[in-house]
């Protein structure tokens, strides 16, 4: 009797949450079909796993992919990263099959489309720091891409310094001294600078090396801080 009982419950439990699951609408095209999981307002949004004509697992808001999530297109290829109103936006890896043969994409999207393999939203990124306590990169707006520049600033005791041994290794542009200071200007983007050079520190000397690439059109002024 008890078994009777608990196949009952769970029968009605089953028909509750195929029942929701029925009132839950994924609003993209090629996913509407069956969908298991949370639901707001009629519409999927949350954790779940809608498919269609393609399949998607993971998170949904008001009815679209929206954040973490994998597809799985008819064909086979799958896309695993991040998702915003139903497109392919953020970091993510794209699994597919061309000529019979698999290639694997990785990097960033915008607007379901292939970005690169750097996030489009950075303007800069630091690759290397190393014996410099602290490194500050300000940035301000050009009129024109060609009016790209980066200006170096090396600070010891609240002051600019210019190391005796500085080398500046940039992979366009102009490099141009200002006082202590210098610049690389007239460049072309993507901008990689290689700072190296050595600093007193107490009786020895710290052997001091950074590396930056700029990825957008600006004026920076990057202060490597030894105070």
């Amino acid at each position: 009797m008890k078994k009777l009982i608990l196949i009952f419950l769970s029968l009605l439990l089953m028909h509750g949450l195929n029942a929701q699951n029925d009132t839950c609408r994924v609003l993209h095209e090629k996913l509407a079909g069956a969908y298991s999981g949370d639901c707001e307002n009629g519409l999927a949004s949350g954790k779940g796993k809608a498919t269609g004509v393609d399949t998607y697992t993971g998170a949904f808001l008001n009815g679209l992919p929206h954040g973490k999530g994998t597809y799985t297109f008819e064909n086979g290829d799958e896309f695993k990263g991040r998702w915003v109103n139903g497109q392919k936006n953020g970091k993510g890896t794209f699994k597919y099959t061309q000529n019979g043969k698999k290639h694997t994409l990785s990097g960033y999207w915008k607007d379901d489309v292939y970005a690169g393999a750097t996030d489009p939203g950075l303007s800069y990124r630091v690759g290397q720091s190393t014996g410099i306590p602290v490194h500050r990169v300000t940035e301000e707006a050009v009129p024109d891409a060609a009016d790209s520049r980066v200006v170096f600033a090396i600070q010891v005791a609240n002051t600019d310094f210019a190391p005796s041994d500085l080398k500046i290794e940039h992979s366009s542009g102009q490099l141009t001294q200002l006082g202590r200071r210098f610049s690389v200007s007239r460049c072309a983007l993507p901008l990689r600078c290689e700072l190296s050079y050595t600093i007193k520190a107490g009786l020895s000397r710290m052997q001091c090396r950074f590396i930056i690439d700029i990825l957008q059109p600006g004026a920076y002024t990057v202060t490597l801080d030894h105070n």
